[in-house]
Parts: C-alpha cells; sequence; structure tokens
C-alpha cells in the first residue's frame, strides 16, 4: 500500500461492536474546507469480498457516510478504512500508523444475542470475593 500523510484534519471513530442483523454506518470526518476536497472514498472488504472494495462519496455530501446492511451482504467481519485527496493533489487516509502505512480497522460483525449474554455474564459472574463466607461479623446477623 501506498504511504499517505498524516493529519489530524481527516477522523473516524470505529464503533465499538458492530452486529449482524443491524445496518451500520462507517463515517470520517474532515476539517478541510468543502473546495478544497476533491474526492473522499471508503476502501473495505469482508470474508465474502477478498479485495477491497472503493465507495466513493458524493463530493459535496454533508456527512460522508456509509451504511452497510449485514442481512443484504452477509460476512463474519468487515476490514476498512478511509482516504481523501485534496485538489492540491495531496492525499491523505485514516487510520494510518506512524510511518504513514495505512492500518485497517477489522471489526467482526457479531450476533447481538451472543454479545448480550456474553455482556451479562461478566457482570452476573461471581466474584472471587463474593464466594468467600460473610464479611459481615456474625453479631450483625442477630
Amino acid at each position: 500500500m501506498p504511504e499517505f500523510s498524516f493529519t489530524p484534519k481527516v477522523f473516524h471513530q470505529p464503533a465499538r461492536v458492530l452486529f449482524n442483523s443491524r445496518i451500520f454506518e462507517l463515517e470520517v470526518f474532515t476539517d478541510f474546507p468543502k473546495k478544497d476536497v476533491k474526492e473522499v472514498s471508503l476502501f473495505y472488504k469482508t470474508n465474502v469480498h477478498s479485495r477491497y472494495i472503493e465507495y466513493p462519496f458524493k463530493h459535496n455530501a454533508k456527512r460522508y457516510v456509509f451504511s452497510y446492511n449485514p442481512k443484504e451482504q452477509p460476512a463474519n467481519y468487515i476490514t476498512y478504512f478511509f482516504t481523501l485527496a485534496l485538489n492540491n493533489g495531496a492525499v491523505y487516509a485514516t487510520p494510518i500508523d506512524s510511518s504513514g502505512m495505512v492500518t485497517p480497522i477489522t471489526k467482526y460483525l457479531l450476533n447481538p444475542a451472543e454479545y448480550y449474554k456474553k455482556s451479562c455474564l461478566l457482570y452476573t459472574s461471581p466474584s472471587p470475593r463474593d464466594q468467600r463466607g460473610s464479611r459481615m461479623p456474625s453479631s450483625a446477623w442477630k
């Protein structure tokens, strides 16, 4: 992959979790003036599509957002990154590492029931402290 320049003016915050039964959005923000932006694209692939697919955003969009419907395009995971080209020839991407190489994000598409079941177990499992005898003095029971 080519090297890109880093700028805090191109930003993406990945979702914490993506579900395999709900439409989700991948969105990128830019702080460059719209008149300076030549094109913004998302590149993504899944376990079903092994090559990156380019999704070019509309040039004067108010939001650069891509909606993915896992019911129409079932997959186990999605890997993606964004690029932004300016009219002056500069090209930026996110996310990138300190050497300017693209570091695509991979998110697994989870089953919501399994996810919430595991989440609930994390909060309802007894801690080792709870398995010890009562912490209350015996005189408090009288």
